[in-house]
């Protein structure tokens, strides 16, 4: 550890050994100089001034970043059109031709959300993949929310092909997200680089993240960056809130349905000077009726209060950018039997009811540092600490559980010899205090885990990138955790790309948290031994094709992932009636997924996707391999989109066929069932959406076939028998659900 001290303070002296200052001058006219401003045009159309801008001479260290007026000089090299590369965060680089006669060159950078693989008849598309990289990424941008009544994270992915959403149980109303046919815990959740939903917050953690907060999503499927985590094994998930110093003044939405639910979101805004900015977030949601539409007596939708507010600040020179901030959420949640009060049935059998109340408080601080001489190489720290708090009542069965987690990640890139040779390396430091209580058995552990990382890029001539990288963790329970990654893009045509990726992964299972659909029935939770962490290696190929054909251009994108488990928690639910075992794999566990995704534009401004994904997983139950269960065979999706001259009028409709799952054995009859399924079904979406000047008014309605899954809940007549299971959950809830609301905005 002294070593690796020694290590860090050595690469902050030189951070400031570096950052010096520039004594140029203003449009300075000297012979062999290059002088010029940098402006930034966003998707807006707004055009400012770009301070920090990277401006650099190609396959050189030489070069230089914008100053704090965005203005930039360099000295010419001798040689003859020598290309002079510029970058800057959030916007597509550009490469220019500057010979050695030129003393001036203004520059304007575009948004790199209007790449061309994702303009379609020169309009953007609000979701595509990114081809500049070599790992497999897919950003939704926030326009893309606004296709469907979008509340929080877990609800983001409606229109999304390759994440699946469903409800965990028929009681909580708590979702989740499955990714390359496996849960979302195996997914790595961050916000803007931080770890966002993982531990305690696993079940509920989506619901915590309000949509129209978020500015876009990136997807990355399979191996993730080294420079992370270990913890991402199918995949990495990372969002973005909107920035202070980008973000609209004011906006104001608030939606509503038929069932009384009422959510509002607010934000405000502020450039306080040239340098600093704050943002002000507010949500909260309200839910009092009780809407038991399937008359099972068990409230369909729990009732629900929350409330959230966070508050970042973002301090941008051309030295450094820094941002942090705080944020504090509560809710609560209640649910159950129609008729159940817990003053009176609380603790007892005369109904059943559930209680969910949680508090969490979280806060961030980053910081990115710039090296004026050095603009290909940067450095930056990440901090954030959280406190989660959960307790819950399902019926008889009690949890309360407290995690306090902290996070730190030191990040310093540049090149070796030239810009085709990239690094990043860099430390990270993960602490986590877990305190939980079921049903009087208490349960605590801390996890400390150091680690480091390594990772080198190469950029050949166009065609070719490879990203390798290893990062080596130190687990105070487990011991050494090593993790390889690699990713290769090759472009094999101007109009085909192909990409492949193998990477290994670790997470430690928490139990109770990743399990409370299991706490809404009547079964025993029983451990046959220790529980191992879980480790897992994920292989993918993609391929990406620009067609074009009759005057239109199609994008298809084909992908295949395979994840294999070498150690996984098995939860097993076939084994014996009334019982949930938990134990570590004994054979097999893998999952692959084949997805083809094709899109284009039918006509003048309608957008078309069509997907289709088929998932075989299998998992080694009681030393039988067999499939995993709830996991759907198929899904079939298409998106259809149109909007009228100048966006007035958007017209958005989904269409989702999901295939059957296998279901575990429910007992019932005590009769052995080799497999049993669900059946196959159709979900509709459609939204109507007006724009005006400042404001927009839509609405629309989900699952328009109004579809419900029969018997949700098992033995709902008897809900402290042997028999009660509300964890079987494979299909809509709650049926039709129309919905209105309003986006209000000032610039």
């Amino acid at each position: 550890m002294k070593i690796l001290n020694m290590k860090i303070i050595l690469i902050i002296v030189i951070v400031f050994i570096n950052l010096t200052l520039s004594n140029a001058q203003k449009h300075a006219r000297k012979k062999g100089i290059l002088d010029g401003a940098v402006w930034g045009v966003s998707n807006e159309n707004k055009k400012e001034l770009l301070v920090g801008a990277n401006v650099y001479w190609a396959n050189s260290s030489i070069g230089t970043s914008t100053n704090a007026e965005g203005i930039y000089t360099l000295k010419i090299p001798p040689i003859k059109n020598s290309k002079l590369v510029v970058s800057y965060i959030g916007y597509k680089s550009d490469t220019i031709n500057i010979s050695n006669k030129s003393m001036h060159q203004d520059i304007i950078l575009y948004s790199n959300i209007k790449l061309d693989e994702v303009v379609i008849a020169e309009r953007r598309g609000t979701a595509f993949f990114e081809k500049a990289t070599a790992i497999n990424s897919q950003l939704i941008t926030g326009e893309e929310f606004h296709k469907a009544a979008c509340c929080n994270l877990s609800e983001s992915f409606e229109t999304n092909a390759s994440v699946d959403v469903s409800f965990s149980d028929a009681i909580s109303g708590a979702k989740q997200i499955m990714l390359l046919g496996l849960a979302g815990k195996y997914i790595h959740i961050q916000m803007e680089n931080i770890p966002a939903v993982r531990g305690l917050s696993s079940t509920y953690g989506l619901t915590y993240i309000p949509g129209p907060w978020m500015e876009s999503i990136q997807i990355s499927k399979g191996s993730a960056s080294v420079k992370n985590s270990y913890e991402s094994i199918t995949g990495q998930i990372n969002f973005e809130y909107l920035k202070p110093d980008t973000a609209e003044k004011f906006y104001f939405n608030q939606v509503g349905n038929q069932f009384g639910k009422t959510e509002v979101n607010i934000y405000s805004a502020h450039k306080l000077n040239k340098k600093w900015s704050t943002m002000i977030f507010a949500h909260g949601e309200y839910l009092a009726n009780k809407v038991d539409k399937n008359k099972d007596n068990f409230i369909d939708i729990p009732l629900t209060k929350q409330y959230h507010f966070l508050n970042r600040w973002k301090y941008k020179s051309n030295k450094l950018v820094s941002q942090f901030g705080v944020s504090f959420l509560d809710e609560s949640k209640n649910g159950g039997q129609v008729f159940y009060d817990k003053s009176k049935d609380e603790g007892t059998t005369n109904a059943y009811g559930i209680d969910i109340r949680t508090k969490r408080l979280t806060a961030f601080w980053k910081a990115g540092i710039f090296f004026k001489d050095k603009p290909y190489q940067s450095m930056a720290i990440i901090n954030d600490f959280s406190k989660y708090e959960q307790s819950s009542i399902f019926g008889l069965n009690n949890y309360i559980g407290n995690q306090n987690n902290f996070n730190t990640n030191i990040i310093f890139s540049s090149i070796i010899g030239n810009t085709a040779h990239n690094y990043i390396a860099g430390a990270t430091f993960t602490y986590d205090n877990y305190e939980e209580n079921f049903n009087d058995s208490l349960f605590s552990r801390q996890e400390i885990v150091p680690g480091i990382y390594f990772e080198y890029t190469y950029k050949g001539p166009k065609k070719l990138i490879i990203v390798a990288g290893i990062r080596d963790d130190y687990h105070n329970i487990y011991g050494n955790l090593f993790t390889p990654r690699f990713h290769l893009k090759y472009k094999l045509t101007d109009k085909l790309t192909f990409r492949t990726s193998v990477g290994k992964g670790y997470r430690l299972a928490n139990i109770f948290a990743e399990n409370t659909s299991l706490l809404a029935t009547s079964k025993i939770f029983v451990f046959t031994e220790e529980l191992d962490i879980e480790e897992a290696w994920n292989y993918g190929i993609f391929l990406t094709k620009d067609i074009h054909l009759l005057g239109k251009k199609y994008s298809l994108n084909l992908d295949f992932f395979r994840t294999d488990f070498v150690n996984q928690v098995i939860v097993d639910l076939d084994k014996k009636s009334g019982m949930a075992y938990f134990y570590n794999l004994e054979g097999k566990s893998y999952a692959n997924t084949a997805q083809a995704e094709l899109s284009f534009e039918a006509f003048e401004r309608f957008d078309v996707l069509m997907a289709y994904r088929i998932n075989d997983v299998k998992s080694t139950f009681d030393g039988k391999l067999q499939k995993t269960p709830l996991v759907k065979k198929d899904k079939a999706l298409i998106n259809l989109s149109y909007a009228t001259k100048w966006d007035k009028w958007q017209f958005d409709y989904i269409f989702q066929y999901n295939g059957v799952s296998r279901l575990p054995n429910n007992f019932i009859d005590q009769t052995e069932i080799e497999e049993e399924f669900s059946p196959n079904f159709i979900i509709m979406n459609f939204q109507l959406t007006r724009n005006f000047k400042r404001f927009e008014l839509y609405g629309g309605a989900e699952n328009l076939s109004d579809y419900i899954q029969e018997d949700a809940i098992i033995a709902y007549d008897k809900p402290f028998g042997d028999n009660f299971d509300a964890s079987q959950v494979w299909g809509p809830l709650i049926g039709r659900k129309i919905y209105a609301g309003v986006r209000f905005k000032l610039n």
